[in-house]
């Protein structure tokens, strides 16, 4: 699914394999949460570009959401190697660019906190499919497409979460 509202765009769906990748390191947060915990598994991915005066953004991020046994909301973050430049794009984009799989650690930082903002009720998210652009990529990026992610877990599939998603592009 792809929805577009001026120079956003954001490609949802339930999985993107090639966005795989091999982690070094698993970081984790947790917040505690009222409210019943998820009852199904729920796997989904966001990427996003977004043409911002003249220097786009791109990210690609997915997870995926199961129950928890405590009241909290766990986030856990597979976090990658650092990529040497040039490498490897495996990770066809939906924007008209090939991606890198991975999620470096420099693009983590507001990651769990955009997951948390949004998705706010007890249950696992573990983000193990991301993929950059060396140049487009930013910690913003990813920033955006975590909170889109979290909306989309939030709801029973990416089509579903359609509505939702063309507000969210409104307020960017």
């Amino acid at each position: 699914m792809i929805v577009e509202t001026g120079y956003r765009r954001v490609a949802a769906g339930i999985d993107c394999p090639l966005a795989q990748y091999a982690f070094h390191d698993v970081r984790r947060e947790s917040l505690p949460m009222l409210g019943e915990t998820v009852s199904t598994v729920r796997r989904a991915f966001v990427e996003i570009y977004r043409g911002v005066s003249g220097h786009p953004q791109r990210a690609l991020i997915g997870a995926t959401l199961r129950p928890s046994t405590t009241h909290r909301l766990e986030i856990e973050l597979h976090v990658s190697e650092p990529l040497p430049l040039r490498a490897a794009t495996t990770c066809p984009g939906a924007f008209g660019r090939d991606l890198v799989p991975g999620l470096p650690e420099e693009f983590i930082e507001r990651v769990p906190a955009a997951l948390m903002k949004e998705f706010a009720r007890p249950g696992v998210i573990t983000v193990d499919r991301a993929a950059y652009d060396e140049v487009d990529s930013s910690v913003n990026a990813f920033s955006l497409a975590a909170d889109l992610l979290a909306l989309v877990l939030s709801h029973a599939s990416p089509p579903e979460a359609e509505g939702a998603i063309r507000q969210r592009l409104t307020e960017w």
